[in-house]
This record gives structure tokens, C-alpha cells and sequence, in this order.
């Protein structure tokens, strides 16, 4: 028999496979959120431009800016479904484009979702309308807060 020999494995490799499967997780609930937000919190009824639908953006907490779109000069009455595959489009382009392993390493792993279309906080709370607001933000925190 000989003695002094030993077997090691690296665990770099086996940290890094779990932080790639992490980043992974991660990035399939920011997902899970964009889809909830378009296809279930915002109402078809709150549809008319699809400016609202269409201005939502997502990433790390601090990004600067986000889409805006006015629902001034577009056409009404337009296909929900049609602008909602529009928003979640945008919004999971902008879920490709952030780096999620980075912000597990960093131990950052807050972001923001946002919609900045002039009449958001109509939308959000019915300000400046004679009815109540579709309350969307609300139903996001409900479900993932």
C-alpha cells in the first residue's frame, strides 16, 4: 500500500456551477415577474394605445431611465393581446441584457421594474380619471414582494 497520497477536488468549479445555476433561478423569476406583470396585472380593459403596456422596463435596483411611451397621436382601440406580446418582448430583452451572475457576486441582488408613461399614476390609481385605478403595481407587490 502507499501512504501520502491524496485525492482533492477543486471546489472553484462547484461554486461557480452553483452560482451559474443561481444566476440561472434568477434570471427564470425575473421572467416569472414580466410575465405576471404583463399577461396578469395589467387588465385588457386598460388597453387603449398600449403606451402603458409598452413602457415597463426591468433591471438592476439604480438603472437610469426606462421606456416611456405617450399614448398622445396613437391610434385607440388596440389589440390587448397584440401590445402585450409588445411589452413582454421589451421586457425580456431587457432581462437578457442583465448580467445575473454579476449581481449574485456582488451579493446585489435588488432591481427595479418600473413604467414611466406620463399617465402611469393614472393608470396605477385612477388620478385624473372618474374611476378607480387598474392598481397594477399593487398586484406585482402582492404576488412578489
Amino acid at each position: 500500500m502507499a501512504y501520502g497520497r491524496s485525492i482533492q477536488a477543486t471546489m472553484d468549479s462547484v461554486k461557480n456551477k452553483v452560482k451559474v445555476a443561481s444566476a440561472e433561478a434568477l434570471e427564470q423569476k425575473f421572467d416569472e415577474i414580466a410575465a405576471y406583470t404583463i399577461y396578469v396585472a395589467v387588465p385588457d380593459e386598460s388597453i387603449d394605445t398600449g403606451a402603458y403596456v409598452t413602457s415597463f422596463s426591468i433591471g438592476p435596483a439604480g438603472f437610469g431611465g426606462g421606456r416611456s411611451r405617450s399614448s398622445d397621436n396613437k391610434p385607440r382601440n388596440q389589440n390587448p393581446q397584440a401590445k402585450k406580446d409588445e411589452g413582454y418582448t421589451q421586457l425580456s430583452s431587457d432581462i437578457e441584457g442583465i448580467d445575473f451572475k454579476s449581481m449574485l457576486e456582488s451579493g446585489n441582488m435588488r432591481f427595479t421594474l418600473r413604467n414611466r408613461a406620463p399617465h402611469s399614476q393614472d393608470v396605477e390609481n385612477g388620478e385624473n380619471w372618474q374611476r378607480e385605478g387598474y392598481h397594477v403595481f399593487q398586484k406585482i407587490r402582492r404576488k412578489f414582494g
